[in-house]
């Protein structure tokens, strides 16, 4: 007699085994199926795999999902700019820093305004650099030091919430673009204002050594601490409490009033927002500290060359 054919299912000369995750037939005495939920309202049991292995299950309903796997080989998400997050402190915090970091200075100032002009000493001298070079390191350790206290402290003692961070890309064009948009402003504001030069440039004479002294202080010391204090403390803070639109604006307006002199506030309030500007489009403050330094080196360049 010829063979039978096998039908799905059966395998000759065995029993035959129910297809897996066959669809479970209504109606009563109809046989369980794999999946198919038992009598008495009982959660079903997970299906078996071949071998006799559970098959994973769905989760329940409102059950968190696990994160989806990343792909082999793709490389981790970058973190969140710190320019973009919240600093920790607020507006608040900022300004307490500011009465503390600035407050010996203007009483400094205040006093100094009192002196009769025949104490005050005109000549410009190597020591007389030097010295300014040192006091300055003391009132930008002073401020640094209120920076800290107000911020770091309080929210974590971590350099990165300042914003020493890797910066982006954009730490290729945002620095020319920032440098063309404030010697284009600086150049409208000296036709109609025609301001004097700052009164530090003529602190240092033009001597070799003079000229090292005044790179030193304009180009190395305050690029860092004026950035520290002015965008990773002052604009982080008050981004926090206003956004970094009014967050940059008043830094700016406190930067530019904090060098003593009027004449040339709108340039640097001009340079304010564009130090806050390329922080903020990099997420770093090496950023803004590397404008600094370059626009100061080269006013610095422009002094030595026209002497």
């Amino acid at each position: 007699m010829p063979e039978r054919a096998a039908t799905p299912g059966r395998a000759p000369g065995r029993a035959p085994v129910p297809p897996p995750y066959a669809p479970a037939r209504g109606g009563r005495g109809a046989p369980a199926q794999p999946g198919a939920a038992p009598q008495g309202g009982a959660p079903p049991a997970p299906p078996l795999a071949q071998g006799g292995a559970p098959l994973p299950s769905w989760p329940q309903a409102g059950a968190p999902l696990a994160p989806p796997l990343a792909q082999a080989g793709a490389p981790p998400a970058p973190p969140p700019a710190a320019a973009d997050g919240r600093a920790g402190w607020g507006w608040g915090l900022s300004l307490a820093g500011l009465a503390v970091g600035f407050g010996p200075e203007v009483l400094l100032y205040a006093a100094a305004l009192g002196m009769d002009a025949s104490t005050s000493i005109d000549k410009v001298t190597l020591g007389s650099a030097v010295a300014l070079v040192v006091g300055s390191l003391i009132v930008y350790g002073w401020q640094t030091l209120a920076a800290w206290f107000f911020s770091l402290r309080i929210a974590g003692r971590r350099l990165a919430l300042w914003g020493f961070t890797t910066p982006n890309r954009a730490f290729f064009w945002t620095i020319p673009a920032a440098l063309a948009g404030v010697y284009l402003v600086s150049f409208l504001h000296d036709l109609v204002v025609h301001p004097k030069q700052q009164d530090i440039i003529g602190e240092f004479p033009r001597t070799g050594a003079g000229i090292v002294l005044f790179v030193i202080l304009a180009v190395v010391v305050a690029p860092l601490f004026e950035e520290i204090f002015f965008r990773g403390f002052l604009f982080r803070g008050f981004s926090s409490s206003w956004g970094w639109v009014a967050g940059a604006c008043v830094s700016a307006a406190i930067f530019g009033l904090a060098h003593l002199q009027l004449d040339v506030f709108v340039p640097l309030f001009a340079l304010g927002l564009a130090l806050a500007w390329v922080y903020k489009r990099t997420g770093s403050l090496w950023t803004s500290i590397a404008f600094h330094a370059l626009f100061n080196g080269l006013s610095v360049l422009a002094w030595a060359l026209t002497g």
